[in-house]
């Protein structure tokens, strides 16, 4: 089996466990599906330099697997279960049928919009795999309220530029390694914003509990 070939599995299977994600309502099942779609990933790339000797694809695949796979996944589920009410979507835009069928649309078009747009520049049928994975990160996005659940789409959204990446092997290491700080900044800053979002609303409700002076002064 060739790389390619290997390529088109790993690129399907990201696909799939995408549109797993847009079936489940607890949040704690599409971190863990990220998860294994992360070392997916993560073993491809390791394969992939230790047959083409090349050591950046070696240690992209080390920073996929101990970050991506590993770390991320792990300090999202500690929130969660320190957390408990944001484990479940409880208000997503579309039914599932919906975001099931429309992910899968999302899929077709992706390769209809490569194969008219960037075929002709990169010339290999493989680039419409990682631009439908985009589309589906992107589409993650939007469908979901849950702020977690939209981290995890951007998240989808960058392994997709991982294996757009692979295309072009004469990529320097540093700008892999550039895209990697980036993504753990991101998870830095993402992982303040949600709290920063979610604990005003979260008191919110503790104080809709608590009767208001005026009304208070009324029945007096």
């Amino acid at each position: 089996m060739t790389l390619n070939s290997i390529f088109v599995l790993v690129g399907f299977v990201q696909i799939a466990l995408v549109t797993f994600m847009q079936w489940q309502t607890y949040v704690s099942s599409v971190i863990k599906t990220f998860s294994v779609g992360s070392y997916v990933l993560a073993a491809f790339l390791l394969a992939a330099g230790y047959v083409g000797h090349e050591p950046y694809l070696i240690a992209l695949g080390g920073f996929t697997a101990l970050i991506r796979a590993w770390f991320i996944p792990s300090f999202l589920s500690r929130m969660l279960r320190r957390d408990r009410w944001r484990a479940r979507e409880i208000k997503p835009v579309l039914g599932i049928a919906s975001t099931i069928i429309l992910s899968l649309l999302f899929a077709v078009f992706g390769y209809v919009i490569y194969s008219w747009t960037m075929y002709d520049y990169v010339h290999s049928a493989l680039g419409a795999i990682p631009i439908a994975l985009f589309l589906q990160g992107a589409f993650l996005i939007i469908s979901r309220r849950t702020p977690t659940t939209q981290l995890i789409g951007y998240l989808v959204m960058e392994n997709a530029l991982y294996l757009f990446g692979f295309l072009f092997p004469e990529l320097p290491f540093v700008v892999e390694a550039g895209v990697v700080l980036d993504v753990i900044g991101t998870i830095m800053i993402s992982g303040v914003i949600v709290r920063l979002k979610e604990e005003p609303a979260q008191n919110a409700d503790v104080d809709d509990l608590t009767p208001r002076e005026d009304f208070t002064e009324l029945r007096g």
